[in-house]
């Protein structure tokens, strides 16, 4: 115990109590009157590392405390740009630096914005506290670029993301018709195959779709040059809101179809989150859900695709 002693004698006094909790838990289950020289190398590096980590640590201790809140209050402020989301007199400001302003006609997202903030306990930011911000933020940053020129660029390196969406889309690979004694088949041919018609008609201009058939099995169904076409012309026809709302809505579904739909309003939040995940919802009514798993993915699942949502609405 000597040379751990020596490592922890000059670690700040706070933490010389997790040291010695951290050294009782690996070394629990070797016999306390075994010399130090009978222990197990690994673990007495484990115990070794961890007291020379709490001494590198700082004198103010290992946990750094978490930032509170400097506002009292969220608030919207309307200007003639827009409705202005500020903390206190101070405006919230997007990653590239812009105020968080929202057209006037979308008070109800400005509101909901509000909302995200006056509910967070601290500055304790986690990817998920957002939502609403992180992607109002990313349609304000696109159209407060500099030049014209980077605007383009930055639209032009969304599309060419979301491109190879049109070839892996959720709703255009079918399951084998033997599993779940092919109920989850039919109900993909009975949810799927009407959005699938629906783009071919009215968005490929009569091309048909390639999709993956189960029954075949696993082969890739890439898309017609027209078709990718097609697709990136709609893509450049969004405005930079519609964009956005589409590019969350498809990187959080894997739907080019869904995240057309949802940018439609011809598809609600949970509809969209259900039919992304027919086959999820399959395993689970056989198998059952696993916690802390299905309902986590199914949670962040709807939360990407609501707050693409939101972002469409418009008073």
């Amino acid at each position: 115990m000597s040379a751990i002693s020596r490592a922890c004698r000059s670690a700040p006094r706070v933490l010389l109590r997790q040291c010695a909790s951290r050294f009782a838990t690996v070394s629990a289950p070797v016999s306390a009157s075994l010399p130090v020289s009978r222990l197990s190398r690994r673990t007495y590096a484990t115990a070794l590392d961890t007291a020379n980590l709490l001494k590198k640590s700082g004198s103010q201790g290992a946990y750094k405390a978490i930032p509170k809140r400097f506002w009292e209050s969220a608030n919207v402020q309307t200007t003639e740009d827009g409705h202005q989301i500020n903390l206190g007199t101070r405006p919230v400001k997007t990653s590239s630096g812009n105020p968080l302003v929202v057209p006037h006609n979308k008070t109800a997202l400005a509101h909901l914005i509000v909302q995200e903030w006056a509910t967070l306990p601290n500055l304790q930011i986690k990817p998920h506290s957002l939502p609403l911000t992180s992607i109002a933020a990313r349609a304000i940053d696109i159209q407060k670029m500099p030049t014209q020129a980077e605007v383009d660029d930055v639209r032009n390196a969304i599309c060419k993301a979301l491109l190879p969406y049109v070839d892996t889309d959720t709703m255009l690979i079918f399951a084998p018709s033997h599993e779940y004694d092919g109920r989850l088949r039919a109900e993909q041919e009975e949810r799927y195959r009407p959005i699938i018609e629906w783009a071919e008609t009215h968005l490929f201009n009569g091309n048909k779709l390639s999709y993956m058939d189960g029954d075949k099995g696993l082969t890739g169904n890439p898309q017609t040059e027209e078709i990718r076409n097609l697709a990136l012309e709609y893509m450049l026809g969004l405005s930079h809101w519609e964009l956005t709302a589409f590019e969350r809505a498809v990187l959080g579904g894997k739907s080019f179809l869904g995240g057309i739909k949802l940018v439609r309003k011809e598809l609600t939040t949970s509809e969209l989150a259900e039919l992304v995940s027919l086959e999820n919802i399959h395993q689970m009514r056989r198998w059952g859900e696993v916690e802390d798993s299905h309902d986590v993915d199914w949670a962040d699942l709807r939360r990407q695709l609501g707050s693409a949502a939101v972002l469409l609405i418009t008073d």
